[in-house]
């Protein structure tokens, strides 16, 4: 059943109270001739900048055959994300939250890509002023907004391989936006953890995901445009990852044809949007083959399962009890299952992926050893130290120091 006006601008009102928790983001609703009819903007510049940009048109072409989310992408990086109300298969409304940047530019760099748009030049400092305090997020996690807003519109829970991008034949002619350097080493930190997760086919990815995306936006060369250098950052990242899962087992023949695809798909791509769904796609494909590679085939579905859902919920309290609930096993039949086709006990099995997962945190992120042993759900830091000592043999502070330096 379509949700009423109301009720839908009541859901909205409560996504943008959550999402600004966060970060600050505008909203926009527009009628199907295109009017704006509501905002939470004050300088309607930013309206402006989408309608120039050809931003606006394309939505409402979209929205009258289309309802799932669009991901709008421009010069400068600029992103926005509609979705779309309609009574039946009429059109009557389309929300739309942005713009973000994908990628960070420096002051210079916006008032040099300005040149590109028709802008009076009594609205290009307010224009810049503006775009200065507009958030910085990574392609792919905007992709969440997007899903909510639609939610919030429509009732209805999507994937992130639902959302459409905007198809754009000569997509950022806009000149270079100077990006603004960023710490290598928390960079290569994120990486370090990305490749990790490839190689061990861990399906605890997520949380690495996000992170990297907070501290990195691609290769940061001087080329042409955002697309150009979006393109050069998927590419790098396609062959990392290609050579990670080769090193994780998967056969060189078919890791260098799946990536050689998907750097195919990057050189034919012209939008932002779409280059962060290919690189998401992308990672979580190599990733689940590493997995499905490494899986011994004399382990049974049931404790494949177990030991998978381990793997996923490191970071969480995890006992033999809420396993064997979860399998509807009883708790001897599950402990017996699981130690003779693995060799160790559950509980001993749940140490070693925490201790895993330890090594992950300690050698991509700064936290301290109280932190990783609150988040990993060891009784105490000297339990979490000692546990690790056990498994790894050296202590925890030794593993970063090995491992953390370039």
């Amino acid at each position: 059943m379509a949700l009423d006006a109301a009720e839908i601008d009541g859901r909205l009102h409560l996504l943008h109270e959550m999402l600004s928790c966060n970060y600050p983001l505008y909203y926009w609703t527009y009628n199907v001739n295109e009017e704006l009819l509501d905002t939470n903007c004050s300088e309607l510049v930013l309206n402006t900048i989408f309608s120039a940009t050809h931003c606006r048109s394309y939505m409402l072409a979209y929205g009258h055959e289309h309802t799932a989310p669009l991901i709008l992408s421009a010069p400068l990086g600029l992103m926005w994300c509609a979705a779309f109300e309609k009574t039946g298969e009429k059109l009557r409304r389309i929300h739309v939250l942005g713009p973000v940047f994908s990628t960070e530019v420096s002051l210079a760099g916006l008032e040099h890509g300005l040149n590109a748009f028709d802008i009076p030049l009594n609205w290009k400092g307010t224009l810049v002023a503006l775009l200065k305090n507009l958030p910085v997020i990574a392609a792919t996690a905007f992709f969440q907004p997007a899903l909510m807003l639609h939610y919030c519109v429509t009732g209805q829970k999507l994937q992130t391989s639902d959302i459409h991008f905007q198809q754009r034949e000569a997509d950022l002619s806009a000149p270079h936006a100077p990006l603004i350097k960023k710490d290598r080493h928390q960079t290569w930190m994120a990486e370090q953890a990305l490749l990790r997760m490839v190689q061990e086919g861990d399906l605890n990815y997520r949380t690495a995901l996000e992170r990297a995306q907070t501290v990195s936006t691609g290769v940061q060369v001087s080329v042409g445009d955002p697309v150009v250098q979006a393109r050069t950052s998927q590419i790098v990242f396609i062959s990392l990852c290609v050579r990670s899962a080769i090193q994780g087992g998967l056969s060189p023949e078919i890791a260098y044809a799946r990536g050689d695809a998907y750097i195919q798909s990057v050189l034919n791509c012209s939008s932002l949007s779409q280059l962060a769904a290919i690189g998401h796609s992308m990672y979580e494909d190599f990733i689940q083959m590493v997995h499905k590679c490494c899986t011994n085939p004399d382990i049974s579905k049931q404790v494949q399962s177990c030991c998978d859902y381990i793997q996923l919920h490191a970071e969480e309290k995890l006992s033999l009890q809420a396993l064997a609930k979860r399998m509807g096993y009883t708790e001897y039949y599950l402990s017996r299952k699981f130690k003779k086709e693995m060799g160790v006990s559950i509980n001993d099995y749940i140490k070693f992926a925490k201790i895993e997962r330890a090594k992950m945190l300690l050698t991509s992120t700064g936290d301290t050893m109280q932190a990783i042993s609150e988040a990993l759900h060891f009784s105490t830091r000297s339990h979490f130290a000692d546990s690790f000592k056990k498994i790894a043999g050296i202590s925890p502070a030794q593993y970063r120091a090995q491992n953390q330096h370039l």
